[in-house]
């Protein structure tokens, strides 16, 4: 009996400690497959920048080999042509005009730190969808979604209240402002814009008049007139101020919270964000924790100044410098991933956030053979994006994805992998492709994309369920300059009035078989022409339906700077830098 009992305890106690190890073999399993995330978007890239997308002129060997291990997205598709509303909609998986990041007859950013516009706070973020599973969150680089609402420093649209635990980078945008050898400003050409629509001396003067009636009728007191003509005032200075000395008001890097440089160098940034990646890359690593590290780049944003290792290497001067220099910023990033043991289980993403600025000349880049650029929402230029992911796990090296898929859909995608259920509050217009990334053959999850400028309806996809065509409607075209596809009056092309063309009937084109849009559909001799048009038609009353009144964040008040939203370091002097120590990266190399 004792031999007995004495086997059976021992039975017992290997079958414990077998279910032990079993459970912490799975554990470990599960905590294995949980991927870590890197993103890198690029700012004003054009699809004909990059090696795997047919350049051969520029080198991006780092990109090209992300694609070569990964899979290449040909269609993938910026939600706007625009920085803030692109990069929003990444964010976000909904189109911009849901929450009112759009702008009206001028396509519309943040374009100041002293502007109260913003992603609304009731948005959720891909992030903060990772944040709420464990995950440690950085973004490096480049924000431009706003910062503070009533004053300086409550940073109600700081990246910290969207999910991400660490902030190291541009608050706003680099810029022309930006370049201290900069001719013009962009304050320069806002003002431009806005005295088209206002005469400011006119307006000054009749608030000075309401005033002063005001006194005479002895409905206010001189207290109250000398407080509200400097209030006045100031509103009338200070734009004229940030005019003059926007690149120390407007070109600021923090840290988390805090402003480290201003007026930031731009020739120094791309370095120094590499840096913070390798650190935070190796911090997650000791920490054992997974994460989720946006690196977004200035690279290739007018102004164009890369570091001083880089100047003059390319074959397409500061441009051409400044592409290769990201370039190398990713090599160092990819290689970090790869010493400590990451890259088999990193989810890797290349973007850019629009296309290429084609306005700009020699300092604007190159949208391959697809018309339009940068502020074109309805050209295949200005959202057709060079778009990369890697991810040895799941994604078969070369493989190409020829559907139709959107930054939008970085969201669910995430939310698949980290099997989390989406938010049921709102309309989510991203759609999960892992399928397709993992080399399903299978049409786009998009039946309809909308393709929006400003406020302004645009353009339209649509993809059949049966057959292997992609229809796109262009309701609206742009009058371009003649012999090109851009607009250069007043530096991007509008979204309306003069500068369109309301097409009626619409322009419908085949752009699985003509990407270029070359050869439209015949409205009155083509049957298949009425049978799509009225399929988009239905669509768009659809998706016109499901929107929301909301408050729009770029009105055109929203353009006048707020004193009292001004950041600065050192105050009064608005002056700071960063000191960093370069030496261990091997730049250049």
């Amino acid at each position: 009996m004792y031999y007995t009992n004495t086997r059976t305890h021992a039975f017992i106690m290997a079958r414990l400690v077998w279910f032990a190890f079993l459970s912490a073999i799975l554990t470990l399993s599960r905590g294995n497959d949980r991927p870590n995330f890197v993103f890198f978007v690029a700012d004003d890239l054009g699809i004909g920048d990059v090696g795997c997308f047919g350049n051969d002129t520029i080198r991006t060997p780092n990109i090209d080999n992300i694609a070569v291990k990964g899979a290449k997205l040909t269609q993938h598709l910026a939600a706007a042509a625009v920085c803030t509303p692109s990069r929003a909609a990444f964010l976000t998986g909904r189109y911009p005009i849901r929450y009112g990041m759009v702008g009206m007859d001028q396509p519309a950013t943040c374009i100041h730190m002293s502007e109260p516009s913003g992603l609304p706070r009731s948005e959720v973020t891909f992030p903060q969808l990772a944040k709420d599973h464990g995950y440690r969150t950085a973004l490096l680089g480049k924000w431009h979604l706003g910062l503070n609402c009533a004053w300086a420093g409550d940073h109600c649209h700081h990246p910290s209240k969207f999910g991400f635990d660490y902030f190291y980078g541009l608050p706003v945008s680099n810029a022309l402002d930006c370049d201290p050898d900069a001719k013009e400003t962009i304050g320069q050409r806002v003002a431009q814009i806005l005295s088209q629509r206002l005469r400011l001396v006119e307006i000054s003067t009749s608030i000075f008049v309401v005033i002063l009636a005001l006194k005479y009728l002895k409905y206010i007191q001189w207290k109250t007139v000398i407080l509200f003509s400097v209030f006045a005032s100031s509103l009338l200075a200070y734009p004229h101020l940030r005019q003059i000395g926007g690149r120390r008001l407007n070109c600021v890097m923090m840290r988390d919270d805090d402003i480290i440089e201003m007026p930031f160098n731009i020739s120094t940034i791309t370095p120094r964000m590499t840096l913070e990646a390798i650190k935070y890359l190796e911090e997650s690593k000791t920490a054992n924790e997974p994460f989720l590290l946006e690196v977004s780049y200035w690279n290739v944003h007018t102004a164009l100044l890369p570091y001083k290792e880089f100047r003059g290497k390319s074959r397409h001067g500061p441009y051409g410098d400044s592409v290769e220099e990201m370039d190398w910023s990713i090599g160092v990033v990819m290689a970090t991933l790869e010493r400590l043991g990451l890259t088999d289980n990193t989810f890797v993403y290349f973007t850019s956030d629009n296309g290429g600025h084609i306005e700009t000349g020699d300092e604007g880049g190159s949208n391959g053979i697809y018309k339009g650029g940068k502020g074109q929402g309805g050209s295949e230029g200005g959202i057709r994006m060079p778009t990369i992911v890697q991810w040895p796990r799941k994604i078969k090296p070369g493989t190409v994805v020829t559907e139709t898929t959107s930054q939008m859909d970085i969201f669910p995608t995430v939310a698949d992998i980290l099997k989390a259920p989406l938010p049921q509050d709102r309309v989510m217009d991203g759609r999960n492709i892992l399928p397709l990334l993992g080399g399903a053959k299978q049409p786009s999850p998009h039946d309809f994309m909308f393709h929006y400028c400003g406020e302004y309806l645009h353009a339209v996809r649509y993809r059949p369920r049966d057959g292997n065509v992609t229809w796109k409607a262009h309701f609206v075209s742009y009058n371009w300059d003649p012999g090109t596809t851009g607009c250069s009056t007043l530096f991007l092309c509008r979204c309306a009035g003069q500068e369109v063309t309301h097409n009626d009937p619409p322009l419908l084109y085949d752009v699985t078989n003509d990407p270029v849009e070359d050869r439209p559909i015949s409205a009155s001799s083509d049957p298949t022409y009425s049978v799509v048009i009225e399929a988009i038609k239905r669509a768009v009353g659809d998706h016109v339906d499901s929107l929301t009144d909301v408050e729009k964040q770029f009105g055109l008040s929203n353009f006048f700077s707020r004193p009292w939203l001004q950041e600065c370091c050192n105050f009064p002097f608005c002056d700071c830098q960063e000191n960093v120590d370069l030496s261990s990266l091997q730049i250049g190399g």
